[in-house]
């Protein structure tokens, strides 16, 4: 019988503390777009928001001890101070005409450093995502919530909702396409 590994958070922290170049690369590959996504969010721009992020990595990478138990809070912590960075210096670079770029510049700069504004945002969405979640068919719901919200694979939902692996892809399939039409308006494109 096959036994299953189980990486646990501390495992895996302390990986990353230790300098293991395969637990960052996971890393990297588990925060790189939600972390784009992010920093795009705040410059006009994807390739500024892409030497952010990779500044951010190259950053955790040489603080990795620093890392502990929250490693999203820290890795979005030093992203938002980036994009703070970034507006910050662009704000200084543009001169006072009423260029387009550097008004959303400056509209970015101030929402993000807003704490009301941004938590408003915040709450908007986690509204928004609770509608689009409710509206779900019931079944699908139920998929998605054991995906995305308790972390279960697709075998966990699977065996626990006694379905096939292939209804359950189909359903997230379903799902990903309803969340991305109700959140479209939060959604940037690229």
């Amino acid at each position: 019988m096959k036994r299953e590994i189980q990486i646990t958070n501390c495992f895996f922290i302390r990986n990353i503390n230790e300098g293991n170049e395969d637990a960052f690369k996971i890393l990297f590959d588990l925060y790189y777009g939600k972390l784009l996504f992010f920093a795009q969010s705040y410059t006009s721009s994807k390739e500024d928001a892409e030497e952010i992020v990779q500044d951010v990595f190259v950053k955790a990478w040489k603080h990795r001890k620093k890392i502990s138990t929250n490693i999203n809070g820290y890795l979005f912590k030093i992203t938002k101070n980036a994009c703070l960075d970034y507006l910050r210096s662009k704000k200084y670079k543009l001169s006072k005409s009423t260029n387009t770029l550097q008004l959303e510049a400056l509209i970015n700069h101030n929402a993000l450093t807003d704490k009301n504004a941004t938590s408003i945002i915040e709450k908007e969405l986690e509204q928004k995502i609770q509608v689009a979640i409710d509206l779900l068919p019931t079944k699908c719901k139920k998929v998605f919530v054991k995906s995305r919200i308790e972390g279960l694979k697709n075998k966990e939902i699977s065996d626990e909702l006694d379905i096939s692996i292939k209804t359950v892809e189909n359903h997230m399939s379903k799902a990903i396409r309803h969340m991305r039409f109700h959140l479209r308006e939060f959604l940037s494109l690229f």
